[in-house]
């Protein structure tokens, strides 16, 4: 008896070390159906040439490759194009992976742009670009020598127009150095006390954790097109600051004019204020953060800042996942006890993602989702985690390309260079994806179990809008054959190439359409389930 217990006893922990050793590792490793957002997630690793649209089960939505290798995320662009920053310059594709528009601001112009750029809807882009102030300059305005050890690595924005498929238009600029105030050396013009200007920077702040010679390390940026301001991130500083966008680049060099009449001074910063003297480091929020970005309209808690903050309390030991409800005012921001509103977080979340602390010392990145969810990234890891407000993790996902592919059930030391900055989510009804092709395909490891159940738990309405296709493209005659028989509610209409409508509202009988005698050509399929507003366009060439 007892030999037949122990041999029972045996057979399970056997079992269960099969079931542990078998627990993917990469790829799609956990999914609430119920609770993640509808969408498509966005993502280039920092090892290779390649960036990935994938969807909540993580098969591959779409595919690009580009010159070099990425300095920060990509974006998709209203327009269904795809903007990237990279080692080998600027470059725009559209969706099937053809070269619009290229540039190497670092070639032609000797400009060094580096972590995040920002679209906006204009068709220019924000670039965040390194300016070296030499050690007679930092005299100039002020720097006390004691501080100085070498040049400066200072930072500004300059916006550019892309023009034609290889050139640029720089139509703004604004600078850091236009923003130094001192009060070491009364000779100089920007002479002043810091605790009467909170809208500028002390040059000459110090903080034993900090370089002297990179102290405006910026990371981050993002723009509000309903407030024409600009949101951005300086690391070494622990801040956050806003800015007016309204200005030209003239009054953004000085502190007047533009909306707030403030030209290019700061209208708010947060999560250090002993950098401008109103406060002690208790009062510190902030800690080697990135990627702050206003929540969109419509979004619930619109208008509001996520921030990934890097090194809660610089212990060295966890990340935090940040809202902050900064307090817009008709001249700029709300000051309250001489500090800028608010006092703390709105939101914060600091837990464990598969019973692993969350720390990252660099890069990593946050985003507010259309259903109040949040999704992060972990950049060294290579994990994407999607969590609700109230905690609940939702969603795990591990970037498995990186120098190669990284087969599943790799070890974590054989995981090697999976490195991503960060990630974008973009909801199913993007107006960039209007009109694009978005059945999605393989996934990017050899297998992963929780992807093919993932995709089997679909409901039917959602079978039939990613596992629809056409047998028999192109189509010879006057009948098109589905793969799957879509719902009664589903209804299907067919366009030509330029948007001129060709059958309406019909539906499948037996997996069939029947369409009207039409010309050779390029048409669109438009699907639509009347019950969830889920469409799904489908291409077919009539020969």
């Amino acid at each position: 008896m007892k030999l037949k217990l122990l041999f029972c006893l045996f057979f399970i922990i056997i079992q269960h070390t099969n079931s542990i050793s078998a627990q993917e590792t990469v790829g799609l490793l956990y999914h609430n159906e119920t609770k993640i957002a509808e969408g498509y997630t966005l993502f280039s690793p920092i090892k290779n040439s390649s960036a990935y649209l994938i969807d909540n089960c993580g098969n591959i939505v779409n595919e690009w490759n580009f010159n070099g290798t990425p300095k920060s995320v990509p974006y998709i662009l209203e327009n269904g194009t795809i903007l990237r920053a990279g080692s080998g310059g600027l470059e725009i594709r559209d969706w099937h992976n053809t070269l619009l528009w290229y540039y190497n601001l670092m070639d032609s112009l000797d400009i060094r742009q580096h972590h995040d750029i920002e679209p906006l809807p204009n068709g220019n882009i924000l670039l965040i670009v390194k300016e070296v102030i030499e050690e007679d300059e930092l005299i100039d305005l002020g720097k006390n020598p004691a501080l100085i050890s070498n040049s400066l690595s200072s930072e500004k924005i300059i916006e550019v127009k892309p023009i034609g498929t290889n050139e640029i238009e720089i139509v703004w600029e604004w600078r850091f150095a236009d923003r130094f105030i001192q009060d070491f050396d009364a000779t100089k013009s920007n002479y002043g006390v810091i605790e009467n200007h909170p809208e500028l920077i002390d040059i000459n702040y110090e903080d034993h954790n900090m370089s002297h010679a990179d102290f405006m390390h910026m990371n981050g940026i993002d723009y509000n097109a309903e407030l024409d301001q600009i949101v951005m991130s300086c690391k070494s500083l622990g801040e956050i600051y806003i800015i007016d966008h309204s200005t030209i680049t003239e009054e953004a060099a000085s502190s007047t004019g533009g909306s707030y009449n403030k030209g290019g001074d700061f209208l708010w910063r947060w999560g250090n204020p002993e950098v401008y003297r109103k406060g002690s480091p208790l009062d510190r929020k902030l800690f080697e953060q990135h990627d702050p970005k206003w929540i969109p309209e419509g979004f619930p808690n619109a208008g509001k800042i996520t921030v990934f903050n890097n090194d809660v309390g610089a212990t060295n030991t966890h990340s935090s996942i940040n809202i902050i409800a900064s307090v817009p005012t008709a001249s700029g921001y709300e000051i309250s006890n001489d500090k800028y509103s608010p006092t703390d977080f709105f939101f914060s979340w600091d837990g464990e993602v598969m019973n692993q602390t969350v720390f990252q010392p660099k890069m990593s990145g946050v985003t507010a989702l259309q259903n109040g969810n949040l999704i992060f990234s972990e950049a060294i890891k290579g994990r994407l985690t999607e969590i609700t407000l109230d905690g609940d993790i939702v969603w795990i996902y591990r970037n498995p390309s990186g120098e190669n592919i990284i087969n599943q059930y790799s070890t974590e030391s054989e995981i090697l260079f999976n490195t991503l900055f960060k990630a974008e989510k973009y909801p199913s009804d993007y107006i960039g994806f209007n009109g694009l092709d978005l059945i999605p395909g393989d996934i990017i490891e050899d297998v992963n179990s929780n992807s093919e159940n993932c995709n089997e738990n679909l409901s039917t309405t959602d079978q039939t809008f990613t596992k629809i296709r056409i047998l028999n493209n192109p189509i010879q005659h006057e009948t098109i054959v589905f793969s799957t028989p879509l719902q009664d509610s589903a209804t299907i209409d067919i366009y030509s190439i330029n948007g001129k409508s060709m059958v309406k509202n019909v539906k499948l009988i037996n997996k069939q359409l029947h369409i009207p005698k039409i010309e050779k050509g390029l048409y669109f399929i438009n699907i639509k389930d009347t019950k969830t507003n889920k469409t799904q366009v489908i291409k077919f060439i009539k020969s």
